[in-house]
């Protein structure tokens, strides 16, 4: 049963490897791991893989399919290392590497010879994805930007330090890593580099640039890359390497990667499961990111996607923040927090994900693509540049005037892109015309901008008659709203015909822009009321935790003892405990959120009520 396994896994990379144009052909002894490349300079490329039987790692090359040059290890070895140096830079070179009767035959490309612009793409969590990448095609669709490497935050494997995992990590990305370097920082699945060294696999099949472990740098043409792995991401010793290798660096842009996200709105769950923000653990490393000046902080983990707003100390800025940004693989955020530029939405998306970066002269611009379970194809999910002279958006606000058809989209398109807030008063002219796909593309690039001066303007378009359009001013009005117009969009809230998606965005606008109090009431209506429909409900009892005070205790107490929807139960329960200071298990699946109905939950209301009593200082409100 092994060798037929082992067989028909052998046929499926073929066949794979056969169609994009390499060359590899396993048998019965051979590679148990394939050759990937690592550790790619401008002079040198480490090529790894592990045979079933020891023998001597060669490496043949050459600029040319003779090949004629070659590198190999002194000694007999099941897992290879050869290094290949002496190498021109920014070459493609021809390869071929022979284990019993295996054979792998591809090309790789050394690292840029100038700070030129450059192009990458990002995946995350890889470890879940099962036979996704294949099946949708996603390393296709990646290929046609031209990327020159891979970056990936961990996560390959369930768990690193088991060694009968990796062939399927190596497996699923074999034609890909033959030609192209994968470079990862390691996550909390690879398992430990300083606990059982002797089972650290990902330390044994992989290779880090600079110093390796746990911190590593490199530089690819104009951008300079910073990795770090898991155990170190929150340390003191990050914030100081840090501090010491970015001020030396006059790379154009500058980027960090490392698995836990600085921010992070965490899983579509009731409980803040794995929410972020900034503000405490990862704060030390934030300050870091703003003194050093750090275009990119890219992210796994959460297996979400999420994109922030730029910030610098803890608040937006579009031209000197840093972009933040969690791309861990798969669909399932939570509702948006305030420092959400784009979140995924569960529904609709599905995995793989990924993002293709181009680090351009003045500009970087990323998209990021999903699979759509509605359409069964691949689709953008996200547009954005990063500009540091506001002379490139309003270059392109520039292009508004006497553009038409397609050429005046896309300039409506480039400036939602750039969240040039600027540019939002202007694009509101096009919410009105009769051109379809103009006034959905402006509505998109007001709410990618998410500007507050035009949230009084936007109010009658949440009556528009195309729903892309109520939904993406709904969203623009969550991400920056004027407290003034609060009533206005309780009103809109309340409409009971209103699409639900929007009136949830709305219920999100609320929570971070108006006036507490009166969401507040806004949020008990819903929640008193079990005709309510079911995401209403469910997003006011998240709103709620943000906004309620002691006062509203008592009234918060009585919903807990009768709720009977569970996602609902543990958002008043998180409440709660936000309101008292006393912490009880809120998840759906613990004791309290198993409890029924009724007396079944007053022994946890008496275990928060004797905690007020006995320490009103920590509730919340509290004079």
């Amino acid at each position: 049963m092994l060798l037929l396994s082992r067989f028909s896994t052998a046929c499926l990379i073929l066949a794979a490897s056969l169609a994009l144009g390499n060359t590899i052909a396993h048998a019965e002894q051979g590679f148990y791991i394939a050759p990937h490349l690592n550790n790619i300079t401008q002079e040198s490329v480490t090529l790894i893989w592990e045979s079933k039987e020891p023998e001597v790692g060669v490496v043949h090359y050459g600029a040319d399919t003779t090949l004629g040059m070659k590198a190999s290890e002194e000694t007999e070895a099941t897992i290879h290392r050869v290094r290949v140096t002496g190498l021109q830079a920014e070459r493609t070179y021809h390869y071929e590497v022979r284990c019993g009767d295996d054979v792998q035959k591809a090309t790789f490309t050394t690292a840029p010879a100038t700070a030129r612009p450059i192009t990458f793409v990002l995946i995350g969590d890889s470890r879940r994805w099962s036979n996704r990448w294949e099946e949708t095609k996603m390393q296709a669709h990646a290929a046609q930007w031209k990327p020159e490497f891979y970056l990936t935050m961990g996560d390959l494997v369930p768990n690193g330090h088991t060694y009968e995992q990796w062939p399927e990590h190596f497996e699923r990305f074999e034609t890909l890593t033959d030609a192209l370097w994968m470079v990862t920082a390691r996550g909390n699945h690879e398992g430990s580099q300083i606990f059982d060294p002797e089972q650290d696999w990902f330390a044994k099949y992989h290779e880090l640039p600079g110093d390796g472990e746990p911190f590593a740098d490199f530089t690819w043409g104009n951008t300079h890359f910073s990795l770090i792995s898991f155990e170190q991401t929150a340390g003191a010793a990050t914030v100081e390497w840090l501090d010491k290798i970015l001020p030396e660096q006059d790379a154009q842009w500058k980027v960090t990667a490392h698995h836990f996200p600085v921010y992070c709105t965490g899983y579509e769950s009731p409980t803040d499961k794995r929410k972020e923000m900034g503000t405490s653990t990862f704060k030390p490393l934030a300050d870091a990111l703003d003194r050093n000046n750090v275009t990119l902080d890219l992210a796994g983990h959460t297996h979400i996607y999420e994109r922030l707003h730029s910030i610098r100390d803890g608040k937006r800025d579009d031209e000197k923040g840093t972009l933040y940004l969690v791309n861990g693989g798969d669909i399932g955020a939570n509702y948006p927090d305030w420092f959400t530029a784009v979140n995924d939405y569960g529904k609709p998306y599905a995995q793989p994900t990924y993002t293709v970066f181009h680090m351009g002269e003045d500009r970087v611009w990323f998209r990021t693509f999903c699979w759509s379970k509605e359409t069964e194809a691949i689709i953008e999910i996200d547009y954005h540049v990063i500009w540091r002279d506001e002379a490139i958006p309003q270059s392109v606000v520039a292009k508004l005037d006497g553009a038409e058809g397609d050429a005046l989209r896309e300039a409506v398109v480039e400036l939602g892109g750039m969240s040039y807030l600027p540019a939002a008063p202007g694009l509101l002219s096009y919410l009105a015309t009769e051109d379809k796909a103009l006034r959905r593309a402006a509505a998109t690039a007001i709410r990618q901008i998410g500007s507050a001066a035009v949230s009084t303007a936007l109010l009658p378009y949440l009556d528009d008659e195309d729903l892309h359009v109520r939904r993406e001013v709904a969203r623009a009005l969550e991400i920056a709203m004027d407290p003034a117009i609060t009533e206005q969009v309780i009103a809109a809230v309340r409409d009971a015909d209103q699409d639900p998606t929007t009136r949830v965005a709305l219920l999100g606008a609320l929570e971070f822009h108006g006036d507490p109090q009166a969401a507040t009431r806004l949020y008990l209506d819903f929640l008193k009321d079990p005709e309510a429909a079911a995401p209403i409900r469910e997003r006011a009892a998240y709103g709620l935790t943000r906004t309620a005070t002691a006062e509203e205790v008592d009234t918060v107490f009585a919903l807990f003892r009768g709720e009977t929807e569970p996602y609902v139960l543990a958002r008043l329960a998180f409440t709660l405990n936000e309101l008292t200071g006393r912490i009880q298990n809120p998840d759906p699946k613990s004791a309290l959120g198993r409890s029924k109905p009724g007396e079944g939950r007053d022994k946890y209301i008496k275990k928060w009520r004797s905690w007020m009593e006995k320490h009103p200082e920590q509730t919340r409100g509290a004079a």
